[in-house]
């Protein structure tokens, strides 16, 4: 999906395996006027961020198929990839000795699972605020 004249906020891709909390963060995003697309594995999420580039990602680590890790490694190498934000939400023992690592691979931020949908929505606004369109 390419983005249309008129639409209203920043495109934001959501990307978990957990079809509940995929479909949690997609309504709070929806909530605020975030146009939103959903994956459920990295290799969806690459396809789709692919096609387009979201104004930010929120992305689980451990899906099937292609793992968070590997998503972001391969993502980016799109051309312009770089300049869309990821944030990162995980449930992965050591995520605090992992975000190191991510923060290098371009990630900008990490949440650790669980986490408060209010704390989420301020990270993802940080990156793709309403008003930049």
């Amino acid at each position: 999906m390419t983005r249309q004249p008129g639409d209203a906020g920043p495109r934001v891709l959501v990307v978990d395996d957990d079809p509940v909390i995929r479909a949690t963060v997609a309504d709070v995003l929806l909530d605020e006027g975030y146009l939103v697309d959903q994956a459920a594995d990295g290799a969806e999420a690459l396809r789709l961020a692919i096609q387009f580039l979201p104004d930010a990602i929120v992305l689980d680590l451990m899906m099937p198929v292609l793992d968070g890790w590997a998503f972001v490694d391969r993502f980016r190498m799109v051309p312009h990839a770089d300049e869309v934000p990821i944030v990162v939400m995980s449930a992965t023992h050591g995520l605090s000795q992992s975000a190191e690592r991510l923060r290098a691979m371009g990630v900008r931020a990490v949440v650790a699972k669980p986490f408060d949908l209010e704390a989420l929505l301020a990270i993802v606004q940080r990156y793709a605020p309403m008003n930049a369109n």
